[in-house]
């Protein structure tokens, strides 16, 4: 069953938990664009209202791809217009989603840019943790800003390009394949590449290591379906 078509709107849990200190960790390294894409939506498939997600990585690195297609895997939309939000700050976003259990529930995602925010003050005016807490997934991008008020229990994900001739251990690989040549697929990523991200503009491959604070990231993680 397909959800119905998320809304975006601009603006200026179960099972066994950990103690906020204990962490799980994973590391991916993703051949291209559509792998980030795979690795994206399988997070995505096991998130959850609450869930706060920070995002770590130089400009350009593939944050605001991977949060792009992290969106539109939760509300099932491939189009679904998903802008990083550098200059409003966050952009929210909001569907009815079919559960894995058949029921179809409302889901909200708040996708936040804290770039342009320099201190407390800023954050404070331009960011509701406990509303988003209650309400939504919490998408991070530069959630260094956050500072103090950085959740405890969270994914951090950690992105950056890899040297072609460098040697990662212990790392899944993932390669999905070089995306299919079709046009509308490529005005769609020219769209994309033009209003959202300077991200893979190269064709290097992207490392993501997932680092699960608290909660139940650990049973999450090893769960997801790549």
């Amino acid at each position: 069953m397909r959800a119905q078509r998320a809304r975006r709107r601009a603006y200026g849990g179960v099972g066994t938990r950990a103690s906020a200190g204990e962490t799980s960790e994973l590391a991916y390294k993703c051949a291209n664009e559509r792998a980030t894409a795979a690795l994206a939506a399988a997070l995505a498939g096991v998130s959850r209202t609450g869930d706060v997600i920070c995002l770590h990585g130089a400009v350009g690195a593939g944050k605001s791809a991977f949060a792009r297609a992290f969106i539109r895997a939760v509300f099932d939309d491939s189009t679904l217009d998903a802008p990083s939000p550098t200059y409003l700050v966050q952009q929210r976003y909001e569907g009815d989603v079919c559960g894995a259990d058949g029921v179809v529930r409302t889901r909200e995602v708040h996708h936040y840019d804290l770039y342009r925010l320099k201190d407390a003050h800023e954050i404070a005016s331009m960011v509701d943790l406990g509303e988003s807490a209650a309400r939504a997934t919490s998408l991070f991008e530069w959630s260094e800003r956050l500072g103090t008020s950085t959740p405890s229990e969270r994914l951090d994900v950690y992105v950056r390009a890899v040297r072609e001739d460098e040697v990662i251990e212990n790392v899944i690989t993932l390669d999905c394949g070089e995306c299919e040549d079709d046009e509308d697929e490529e005005d769609e990523e020219d769209e994309d590449d033009e209003e959202v991200d300077e991200a893979y503009t190269d064709t290097a491959a992207r490392l993501f290591r997932l680092s699960g604070r608290g909660g139940d990231w650990h049973e999450r993680l090893r769960s997801l379906d790549i």
